[in-house]
C-alpha cells in the first residue's frame, strides 16, 4: 500500500551534500564499466511510514528493511531461486523439521558483532507476542517450535511439522539487534511497537539509514560492518512523491537518477526524454474493490450476500478500469494472486466481461427495487455506502473509484468516496478496536510476494488487527490456509492454494479488479536497477552503479 509526498528543493540540497562528500574511481565488472561512489537518487510515491518492522505496513518500508536487517536467505535474480544472504548455507534434517544455517562474521553498523545471538533474540521475540504486538511478523515464523545457536555462527530452527516455504518466509523475517530493541520491549512487549528507532539506525544489512523524512527523502549510507559484498554507491536517497506526475518532473529536470512508478500517461513524454531508459513488466500489484466481511457487521448486511458481490462484479468493467486509468498498462485480474507469479494463479479464477443484464438480474432476484431516485432499496433502507479509500496511492484511486461508481450506479447502487490519509483509512477500516464493524466498502491494493502464503495469509482469522482489511474470518479457510503451508509435495499444495484462490472468488471479499505493469525509468549513466526485486534481496542496491 503506497501514499506520496514531494519536497524537491530539501531534498535536492541534502542530496548535494552527500554527493559532494563522495569520491569516484572505476574498475571493471560484468555488465560494463563499474565507477564506485555517487548518490543514486530514486523517486516512488510510497512512503516508508516507519522504521519500525512491528508497524510499518507500505512497501518502501520494506524495501528499507531488506536493505537494513539481515535476513538468512534471499531471491536469486528473476526469482529462480534462493541464495544465501546473511546465511552462507544450510541443511535441513532428513524428517525436514529441523533446518540449520551457518552464519556469516558481520558486525551491525554501531560496531558490534552481528551473531546468533541477535537472530535467537528475534526469533523468540515474535514467537512469544505473535497474537500481539509482533503478529505482523508472525507468519514468517509459522510453526517454528524453537530458535537456538549452539555456537555465535549457526542458528538451528526447528518446526512442529515440515513447512512447504521454508526459505520464502526466511527471506521475510528481519533479524534485528538484540543490544537495541530487548531493552525497549518492555515486559509484555508492547513497547516493541511503540518504538522509534534513533538515527543513525542500527543495522546489520548493507546500508543504514542516516536521514528519515516519512514525507520526504530517506537516506541509506553503506553499513562498513556488512557481512557480504560492499556498495558500488556512497548512499541512495529514496525520495517520496504526492503523485507520480511530480516524480516524473523531477527526473526530467536531472533531479532524480530513476522513477519507480512512471504514470502510464506520461510514458511517451519520458522516453523523449534525454538518456531516458523506460522498463515495463508484469507487475505484482493488484488493486481491489473491498466488502467487509466479518459475519458480525451490524449494519447494510445485504453486502454480505454473495448474489449481492456477484452483481456487483458483473457491473463493474475492468478493462475500462485498465483502459482510461491505466492507458493499458494494466490488466483485468480476478484472484488474489499476482500474475508476475503465474504458477501459482488458478487459471480458472478469470475476470469476468461487464454484464449490466446480469447484475440487475441478481438484484432483482434479491427483491431489491428501486426508489423513485433510481437507487435500490434493500431491508428498509437504500442501497447506498461509502467506500473508503486512501489518498495520495501510486495508482489514480480517484479516477478508478469514479469508474466503479459509474457502474454501479446502473445496477441502483450509489457509492460516495470517503477518503482519508492511509493511516487513517486502515484505522476506519479496522474501527471499532480491530473488530472490523463499522465500514460497508474500500478501495485499496495489494502487492503480492513470490510465494503465495503471504497473500493468502491476509484473509485468516489470525489478521484481525494485521494484515486484514476485509474483516473475512472462515474456519474453514484457515484449515486450508493452514494445510498448504505444511504440504510439502508441491503438486498437493498448488492444489490446496487453487482451491483458496476458488473460494476467495466465490465468495468475494475482494473483488480483485486490475494488475497494475510496473513501469520505471532510469538515467542511462547508472546500470544493474531491478526495482522490482529490492523488497527481497540486496542485490539491487549493492550492485547498482554508475557508468560514467
Amino acid at each position: 500500500m503506497r501514499n506520496r509526498l514531494s519536497m524537491l528543493a530539501a531534498v535536492t540540497a541534502a542530496l548535494l551534500v552527500v554527493a559532494a562528500c563522495s569520491g569516484g574511481s572505476s574498475s571493471g565488472g560484468n555488465g560494463g564499466n563499474v565507477v564506485k561512489g555517487g548518490v543514486l537518487r530514486i523517486g516512488d510515491t510510497s512512503k516508508i511510514d516507519s522504521l519500525n518492522p512491528f508497524v510499518a505496513q507500505q512497501q518502501n518500508a520494506y524495501v528499507a528493511f531488506a536493505n537494513m536487517y539481515p535476513t538468512l536467505v534471499q531471491y536469486k535474480p528473476g526469482f529462480t531461486g534462493f541464495e544465501g544472504a546473511w546465511a552462507k548455507s544450510w541443511t535441513t534434517s532428513k524428517d525436514g523439521l529441523t533446518w540449520t544455517f551457518a552464519l556469516k562474521p558481520g558486525k551491525w553498523s554501531d560496531g558490534k558483532p552481528l551473531t546468533s545471538a541477535d537472530a535467537v533474540w528475534s526469533g523468540r521475540t515474535v514467537l512469544k507476542y505473535k497474537g500481539g504486538p509482533t503478529a505482523l511478523m508472525a507468519s514468517a515464523l509459522g510453526h517454528v517450535k524453537s530458535v537456538s545457536a549452539p555456537d555465535p555462527h549457526t542458528l538451528v530452527v526447528t518446526y512442529d511439522t515440515p513447512v512447504a516455504n521454508v526459505l520464502s518466509r526466511m527471506n521475510t523475517w528481519p533479524i534485528l539487534p538484540k543490544h537495541v530493541w530487548a531493552p525497549v520491549a518492555g515486559s509484555d512487549g508492547k513497547g516493541l511497537k511503540t518504538y522509534v528507532p534513533t538515527l543513525p539506525v542500527v543495522a546489520g544489512g548493507p546500508f543504514t539509514v542516516t536521514k528519515f523524512d516519512k514525507n520526504g527523502t530517506t537516506i541509506f549510507k553503506p553499513n562498513p560492518g556488512y557481512y557480504g559484498q560492499k556498495p558500488n554507491v556512497d548512499a541512495v536517497g529514496l525520495q517520496y512523491f504526492t503523485n507520480q506526475d511530480a516524480a516524473v518532473q523531477a527526473f526530467k529536470s536531472g533531479q532524480l537518477d530513476e522513477v519507480w512508478e512512471v504514470p502510464a500517461n506520461a510514458v511517451a513524454s519520458v522516453r523523449k526524454s534525454q538518456d531516458a531508459v523506460v522498463t515495463a513488466s508484469t507487475g505484482a500489484q493488484e488493486n481491489d474493490f473491498i466488502f467487509n466481511s466479518n459475519p458480525k457487521k451490524p449494519h447494510n448486511r445485504e453486502l454480505l450476500d454473495p448474489q449481492v458481490r456477484a452483481a456487483f462484479e458483473a457491473a463493474i468493467d475492468r478493462q475500462q478500469i485498465a483502459k482510461v486509468v491505466f492507458a493499458g498498462f494494466a490488466v483485468p485480474v480476478a484472484s488474489i494472486i499476482s500474475p508476475r507469479y503465474p504458477t501459482w494463479v488458478n487459471k480458472n479464477v478469470r475476470p469476468t466481461s461487464p454484464d449490466v443484464a446480469k447484475a440487475n438480474k441478481l438484484l432483482d432476484q434479491k427483491g431489491y427495487t428501486r426508489g423513485p431516485d433510481g437507487i435500490r432499496v434493500a431491508d428498509g433502507h437504500k442501497m447506498a455506502y461509502d467506500v473508503i479509500t486512501p489518498t495520495g496511492q501510486n495508482f489514480d484511486i480517484n479516477r478508478q473509484f469514479s469508474l466503479v461508481r459509474n457502474d454501479l450506479r446502473r445496477i441502483g447502487v450509489q457509492l460516495t468516496q470517503d477518503a482519508h490519509d492511509g493511516t487513517t483509512a486502515f484505522s476506519l477500516i479496522t474501527a471499532p478496536q480491530t473488530k472490523y464493524l463499522d465500514f460497508d466498502l474500500a478501495m485499496w491494493d495489494w502487492v503480492g510476494e513470490p510465494d503465495p502464503d503471504f497473500m493468502l495469509s491476509v484473509l485468516t482469522c489470525g489478521q484481525y488487527g494485521g494484515w486484514s482489511d476485509t474483516g473475512y474470518c472462515d474456519p474453514a479457510y484457515d484449515r486450508m490456509y493452514k494445510q498448504q503451508g505444511v504440504t510439502v509435495d508441491a503438486a498437493k499444495r498448488h492444489t490446496i492454494v487453487d482451491a483458496m484462490q476458488q473460494k476467495v472468488d466465490d465468495e468475494k471479499p475482494y473483488i480483485m479488479l486490475v494488475n497494475l505493469k510496473d513501469v520505471s525509468v532510469h538515467s542511462a549513466g547508472w546500470s544493474g536497477y531491478s526495482p522490482a526485486f529490492t523488497a527481497y534481496s540486496t542485490r539491487p542496491w549493492v550492485e547498482v552503479h554508475r557508468t560514467s
